[in-house]
């Protein structure tokens, strides 16, 4: 277990559950990837299989670089994004992480989440994905992005929140 949220996490604190991205949030990165990348092998098609010679496809081959270089950058823009972001509900809070050189963090406690929206399209709702907007005292609004099965994130965090009320109850009498 690494990343920022188990190195900051309480003595008596734990993980209960990490969110992750529904695969329609990698979809486009990933088309212009494809994209970008089967220029390069077109031309190589013609070159290699066809004999065409370089000379004949020396502009095209430009473009088809600059797509996959193009392409490329924007995938592993996504990728970094994928690897360094971190949406956890721990046993206290809720903490949605994001950066890699610099690091943005938006954390609240769980008692403090006054209200949970969730906003899911029609094909959200086929696809299992949608946006969760979590609005708290003192913090303002999370905003999260397209998340897999996002009521499930939302029950999480209110059966966390529950167990928390409990257990505070508890430790009062």
């Amino acid at each position: 277990m690494s990343g920022y949220v188990a190195k900051t996490l309480a003595s008596e604190e734990e993980i209960v559950h990490r969110a992750n991205f529904n695969w329609t949030y990698s979809f486009f990165p990933v088309m212009w990837f494809v994209l970008g990348a089967s220029g390069l092998v077109f031309f190589a098609y013609l070159q290699l299989v066809e004999l065409l010679p370089y000379s004949d496809l020396r502009v095209g081959w430009w473009f088809a670089g600059v797509g996959a270089f193009s392409g490329s950058i924007i995938l592993i823009n996504h990728l970094i994004i994928l690897i360094t972001t971190e949406i956890v509900v721990t046993s206290f809070r809720f903490v949605y992480k994001t950066g890699l050189v610099s690091r943005n963090t938006q954390e609240v406690s769980l008692n403090k989440i006054e209200e949970i929206t969730l906003h899911q399209t029609v094909f959200g709702r086929l696809l299992g994905f949608g946006k969760l907007v979590l609005r708290g005292t003192g913090v303002g609004v999370i905003t999260l992005p397209d998340l897999d099965n996002p009521i499930n994130l939302r029950r999480i965090i209110e059966n966390t929140k529950s167990n928390l009320r409990t257990t505070r109850n508890n430790e009062d009498d």
